[in-house]
């Protein structure tokens, strides 16, 4: 069990009570206003999450030193694998957390899970708070429906090393989306056995976002995807790794390259640029022993288009909801709040981060994973001093890392069933799959782009009307 200091709790409380000034909070939701009180009787509620448990209990004791009379409990469901198949059984049996964090949009939909808190939402001045790239994500159809829980950006690493053994600058914090395309055959040298890049996630997710401004991922604007962008890096995709610029594992080049058919290219030392997310940075390439062969990542944002209007970025964001049967949905409704934007909260995230250690009492974080959620200006300058000092890098991404938005999955209705059904099993020509149609040069992309947009905006159409048949037309507002 990871413990907390008692002197460090008094320390933490004090100075969050010393914050009231630092930052415009706007009303804190209980004192009437426009919103109701909240009871003054016993309330115990349910929150339910996969991840760090110990951060999750610290962060909801602040709720009750707040409010004495409501607790929250947090339900423990260790790991991703089975947490949304372990949600439906707690909603089969009537146990529902009262709060809870899901990994899929349609679940929670498709079985009415949701309560719908646009009138607490739409009277409350403490919602802007929150950055504003995701308020529309708030939105269901126009009602408020969730609140995002966190933000794991996406990014790119650059090994320093690397670029200094190639004699190559570092590119600039500020680069642009041709920029690092540019990088990608220059830094690939067979020779001396140099791939320009290996990839979690990138460029068909990341490109019609950030040279489109989309909403979504594949250039969903709202109502209809854009897919050209989506086209263009499928096949660029394709051809990238066609000409060995992309590191690929567990061939026999790669076993003969690197003494391992199965290391990850992201810790061989052979790749300029990781794309990747934000938790790998914890996990990996800020511990010694990756230092110590020669990793040496630097988090860059992703580079924007140069057109672009925003700083619209993709971001793994988490969210939660309010669970239709609750008992207790004022209350339940601040303390998700709380449990996800609430300034005061990320305070204490900041403050108590570095002392979580875990059954070994080795720290959890030597930098965070998940992104603050407000826009409160002293939060952020104070979550900055939780990474490297020494490396600006980190300043540049904190900037650029307030326009989040979400991948389909979590921000499209429809899209966990139309990607299921064309993208990753679809039919293309003999061969299923389109990125594997697209590799084995069965079909263009572009060819595709006409199914592909059609069939996407009949499956949010379809699951559109689903949604209505619950709660009704959209309201007005």
């Amino acid at each position: 069990m990871k413990k907390v200091k008692a002197l460090t709790i008094i320390l933490v409380l004090a100075f969050v009570l010393a914050l009231t000034t630092a930052c415009d909070r706007g009303g804190d939701g209980t004192t009437g206003g426009t919103l109701a009180d909240l009871t003054e009787d016993e309330v115990h509620l349910t929150f339910s999450t996969w991840h760090y448990f110990e951060l999750a209990r610290y962060v909801a004791d602040r709720f009750t030193d707040r409010h004495p009379n409501i607790h929250i409990d947090i339900v423990e469901i260790p790991g991703t694998a089975y947490y949304m198949d372990t949600l439906v059984s707690m909603a089969a049996a009537q146990n529902l957390p009262d709060m809870f964090g899901f990994l899929s949009l349609a679940i929670p939909i498709n079985n009415a899970w949701f309560y719908d808190f646009s009138d607490y939402w739409f009277a409350d001045p403490d919602r802007h708070m929150l950055l504003d790239s995701l308020h529309d994500h708030v939105l269901i159809d126009g009602r408020a429906m969730r609140l995002p829980e966190a933000v794991l950006p996406q990014l790119v690493y650059v090994d320093r090393n690397v670029f200094t053994l190639l004699n190559e600058p570092m590119p600039p914090f500020d680069w642009y989306w041709d920029d690092m395309l540019a990088l990608i055959p220059h830094m690939t040298r067979p020779d001396m056995g140099i791939f320009g890049f290996n990839q979690f996630l990138g460029l068909v997710t990341w490109g019609p976002v950030v040279l489109n401004d989309a909403l979504s991922e594949f250039g969903w604007d709202g109502e209809n995807y854009n897919m050209y962008e989506w086209a263009r890096y499928m096949n660029m995709e394709a051809e990238f790794e066609r000409l060995g610029y992309r590191a690929v594992s567990g061939n026999d080049a790669w076993e003969a390259l690197t003494g391992d058919r199965y290391m990850w290219p992201g810790v061989s030392g052979r790749v300029a640029m990781q794309l990747d997310a934000i938790w790998t940075f914890n996990n990996l390439y800020v511990r010694e022993h990756y230092r110590e062969r020669g990793i040496d990542m630097v988090p860059y944002a992703i580079p924007m288009g140069r057109d672009a209007q925003t700083n619209r970025r993709p971001a793994f964001i988490d969210f939660a909801g309010i669970s239709a049967a609750t008992n207790h949905p004022r209350e339940a409704y601040e303390a998700l709040k709380w449990m996800t934007f609430h300034t005061d909260a990320w305070t204490y995230r900041n403050i108590i981060t570095p002392e979580l250690t875990n059954a070994a009492g080795d720290p959890i974080f030597l930098t965070p994973n998940r992104f603050p959620l407000t826009n409160c200006e002293t939060v952020w300058a104070d979550f900055r001093n939780l990474f490297p000092q020494d490396e600006p890098a980190w300043d540049y991404l904190m900037r650029a890392s307030r326009e989040p938005i979400p991948l389909g999955g979590q921000g499209i209705l429809g899209f966990a069933d139309w990607h299921r059904d064309q993208h990753a099993y679809g039919d293309w020509n003999g061969v299923i799959g389109i990125g594997a149609a697209i590799r084995e040069g069965v079909i263009n992309a572009f060819d595709a782009v006409p199914r592909m947009e059609e069939t996407g905006r009949q499956e949010h159409e379809r699951a559109i009307a689903n949604f209505r048949m619950m709660f009704g037309e959209p309201p007005e507002r």
